[in-house]
Order: C-alpha cells, then sequence, then structure tokens
C-alpha cells in the first residue's frame, strides 16, 4: 500500500455485531488491535446518532478527536462533543408523500424526526426495533402529520423482503419513478428512506475533505447495499463473508468469516498485515 490506512468507518449491524445483536469476542480484542496499531474507528451506520453513542461509549470508540456517522451518512458528528459537522435531512413534502403511503402499506412503518422515533402501529416488530436501537418508540395518529413539520431524518419499513419491494415500487409509481429521496434496503427485512444524495459513501468523503486526509487513509466494512459505496470509495474497502453479492464485488477483501465469526476481526488483522508491507491474500 501506498498510504497508511489510518481510519476504518465500520458498519454495525450483521458487520461487527453478529445477527441476534451480539459481539464476537473477537471483535473486542480487534478493536484494541486497532488502537494500538494506530488506527481510528469509526461507526457508520444507518442508526440514529442516539442509538449510536450507546455503541460508542461501550465499545471505547466515544473519545475526542473520533467521528461517527450516523442515519447512513446524513449526519457526521464528533464522538465526544456530538459537535455536528454535517447533517441532510429528508425533504418534507417527500417525506410526507412518502408516509402516506408505506404507513398504509407497510404496517410496521417508523419514522425518525429530530431524533425521535415514531410509528402509527406499536407491535411486536415496531417495539423490537426501538429495543435493539436502545431508543423510545412513539405513537402517532399520523406518519404523514409528523412528517409535516420537518426535521425527518428517515422513514424505514421492516417486514418481509419482497413485500417491502413491492411498497418500494408503488411508492416511485406515485411519484413518476422520480423522488427526492435515496432508498435502499439496508438488511433482508429492513427498507429505508432518507435524504437524497446523501450516504455511507457521500459521507466518507466529506469526512476526508473535513480531516485533511487522502482516500487511502480510510478503510471500510460492511455488509448491505448501503455499504457498497462507501466500500468502494475507500482506500482499502472489504466487505463480511455475509455480504450482499454488490459488496463483495466493491471490496479489495472480502473475509472468510462471517459477521458471527469475527470477521471485523479478520479484516483489522488484514488491513494491520498491510499497513506493516504485507498484501492482503
Amino acid at each position: 500500500m501506498e498510504e497508511t490506512v489510518k481510519y476504518m468507518l465500520m458498519d454495525l449491524d450483521n458487520t461487527f455485531l453478529a445477527p441476534d445483536k451480539s459481539i464476537p469476542e473477537e471483535n473486542i480484542e480487534a478493536l484494541r488491535l486497532a488502537k494500538e496499531n494506530g488506527m481510528k474507528v469509526i461507526l457508520a451506520s444507518g442508526r440514529s446518532n442516539m442509538s449510536l453513542d450507546v455503541y460508542a461509549k461501550r465499545l471505547g470508540l466515544d473519545y475526542e478527536g473520533n467521528y461517527i456517522i450516523a442515519y447512513n451518512g446524513c449526519r457526521i458528528y464528533e464522538a465526544k462533543s456530538k459537535a455536528v459537522i454535517s447533517e441532510n435531512l429528508l425533504d418534507n413534502k417527500t417525506a410526507c408523500h412518502i408516509c402516506r403511503i408505506v404507513a398504509l402499506e407497510a404496517e410496521n412503518t417508523l419514522l425518525y424526526k429530530d431524533s425521535r422515533l415514531y410509528t402509527q402501529n406499536i407491535t411486536d416488530i415496531t417495539k423490537r426495533y426501538a429495543k435493539n436501537s436502545s431508543l423510545e418508540l412513539n405513537q402517532a395518529e399520523s406518519l404523514a402529520d409528523i412528517a409535516a413539520e420537518g426535521e425527518i431524518q428517515k422513514i424505514i419499513m421492516i417486514g418481509e423482503h419482497d413485500r417491502l419491494f413491492d411498497v418500494y415500487k408503488t411508492v416511485c409509481e406515485s411519484l413518476d419513478q422520480s423522488i427526492d429521496a435515496e432508498m435502499f434496503f439496508s438488511s433482508e427485512d429492513l427498507f429505508e428512506f432518507s435524504a437524497k444524495g446523501k450516504s455511507k459513501g457521500t459521507a466518507l468523503v466529506e469526512l476526508a475533505e473535513y480531516l485533511g486526509e487522502p482516500m487511502t487513509a480510510f478503510a471500510a466494512i460492511g455488509d448491505n447495499q448501503n455499504d457498497v459505496e462507501m466500500i468502494a470509495k475507500a482506500g482499502f474497502g472489504i466487505a463480511v463473508g455475509n455480504a450482499v453479492e454488490e459488496c463483495k464485488k466493491a471490496a479489495r477483501y472480502v473475509t472468510v468469516r462471517d459477521c458471527a465469526g469475527g470477521g471485523f476481526a479478520e479484516a483489522v488483522l488484514c488491513i494491520i498485515s498491510a499497513n506493516r508491507g504485507k498484501s492482503p491474500k
């Protein structure tokens, strides 16, 4: 490698965390090794800042001079002070239109407004999502009315993959295929709408410019559709073994291990080896 990797952007769910949300012991050790070898690990997730702050504190990543990327790249902030470097919100009119459709078509729809979580239907699924995200779940009579107030970070649908895809097509058709939002699966059963033109990939570029660092100073690891651009833009892009095919194609290195087996730890060892002048296999 021509440049040393100084920063590693890390997706959380199904990358660092196992599917059951547990943390493999190898990954905890890998965080220690990364720090010992001069790397800063940056959380880069679709989760909210509130949820990521919990993990940053738990993992010892909430120190001065480190950063967090939340809402799939729509918010970048300093990990200790919480000072916001960049924030991009979903267009109000678009958010209202989406909510009028998806709140009816997908029972388990949630909306993030001003860092609070809302749903029209409090179900076992929406309650579990809130619990896993370390958030309080607020019931709303109408998500469209909440969206009309502005400050919308994202809208998310939970359900069976094919059904969510059908709802997504309905949204697109209602706007003649033109919609002022990013739309993507963040996992097999999660479909999201967020600010147009923003992603983990654009956040990586913004952060690199803010820090005055070349892209070669960054590694990125992930598993799903919303990680592809981040992996492709990073100097050292990595996909965990359980990643979707698009991630694997965009990556420089694909781990043998999956997220439950310590794929993140394997990636850290690969980067450390590359920093020492040894090419990854």
